[in-house]
């Protein structure tokens, strides 16, 4: 057996639920806490975590948890950690610092500090990074003096999958995509719509559901520069991964008014190697009339986007499900219940997250 990591699946609030599920078809089980999951896991479950869990943001791995009150403390109790494991001279890092009720409360000395303390353990000084994609990054959390470090294995938010280069003016984040769809039951075997796709996002994330592929399969990891990085062991999860993807038989479409977003939509689909699974069209509430599909989609609001009478189009998306399919499962996000009550669909509010600073509910039910 190889070394035990604490590790900390950051989850956007709202969904922790949803990332502790993920985690319990990995075979990994956690403790639900407010934004993620914790549990404790080896090497080759961060690479796996990373590659599959689609509603995180991040793979923290806790590496020091101490108490400080002044910064000479907070320099000398850093240096016992073995950062040497997890950084090197070549890979730059950023340092992340909140800090409540605590004597060491100034976030950029907190920071400097930090980075005194390592450097006297790893015998050089880490290059300050800029942001969290240049390389390494650590996230630390002062609560009362008791400090809480962590090295994202991550890198780059997980969200960020690599194929969305192309986005319309409010786009949806691939995590809370693949969260509605999660929410739905989504599996592939039935076809999915989403009739305001915009950039695709709903689409894409469901072919990578659809045809089991991993959400990071196709980008880089910070873990990749740790220098007990063990690439046989990476090569090892990738391979597994890429034994379990398969085809889709149930068909995706993405429709939308807007040609110029539909071909974002198409282009975002290639680069995600999706694009033979979905079907984007230039339509508005185009006549289906499916037996059965799920209805995932993430209608406009009218707040950022000004639409004159938005309540009349969430009417029109109630009687397009009632006149084109027998079945339905039905996912929406709105940030109003009188506009998912103006569809007449059964649907509740099971759960809520803020998606570009709107507060927003995520809406479910069946309709027969």
């Amino acid at each position: 057996m190889g070394t035990v990591f604490k590790l900390f699946a950051v989850s956007p609030p709202g969904l922790e639920e949803i990332t502790l599920e993920e985690l319990k078809r990995l075979g990994i089980t956690g403790k639900l806490t407010k934004g993620g999951v914790e549990f404790k896991g080896e090497l080759i479950d961060i690479y796996r975590c990373n590659l599959w869990l689609r509603t995180a943001n991040r793979i923290l791995v806790r590496v020091a948890r101490f108490k400080a009150t002044t910064f000479r403390e907070l320099v000398e109790r850093i240096s016992r950690y073995p950062w040497e494991i997890y950084i090197n001279e070549k890979t730059p890092i950023k340092i992340r610092v909140t800090s409540r009720r605590s004597k060491l409360y100034h976030t950029k000395a907190i920071a400097e500090r930090i980075m005194e303390g390592i450097s006297k353990r790893v015998k050089f000084t880490p290059v300050s990074a800029q942001t969290e994609e240049e390389g390494e990054s650590l996230i630390v959390r002062v609560e009362k003096d008791f400090f809480t470090v962590s090295v994202n294995s991550s890198g780059t938010m997980l969200y960020k999958r690599g194929y969305r280069k192309d986005v319309g003016e409010a786009p949806l984040r691939e995590t809370f995509a693949a969260a509605m769809l999660l929410i739905a039951g989504y599996n592939g075997e039935k076809p999915l719509i989403d009739p305001f796709c915009g950039s695709g996002t709903i689409p894409i994330e469901a072919a990578l559901i659809c045809t089991n592929t991993p959400p990071g399969m196709y980008r880089g990891f910070a873990f990749e520069s740790w220098r007990i990085h063990s690439p046989s062991l990476w090569e090892e999860a990738k391979k597994e991964a890429k034994s379990k993807m398969k085809g889709c038989s149930a068909p995706i479409y993405g429709f939308d008014l807007n040609s110029k977003v539909l071909k974002s939509a198409a282009e975002n689909a290639s680069r995600a190697k999706m694009n033979s699974f979905i079907t984007f069209k230039r339509a508005s509430f185009p006549s289906l009339k499916m037996e059965e599909a799920y209805i995932v989609t993430n209608p406009p609001y009218g707040i950022r986007i000004p639409i004159k009478d938005t309540e009349n189009l969430y009417r029109k998306l109630g009687d397009w499900v009632r006149q084109n399919f027998k079945r339905a499962k039905v996912v929406l996000l709105s940030p109003l219940p009188r506009y998912v009550k103006a569809t007449k669909l059964p649907l509740k509010r099971i759960t809520s997250f803020s998606h570009g600073g709107i507060r927003v509910g995520v809406y479910v039910g069946d309709v027969e």
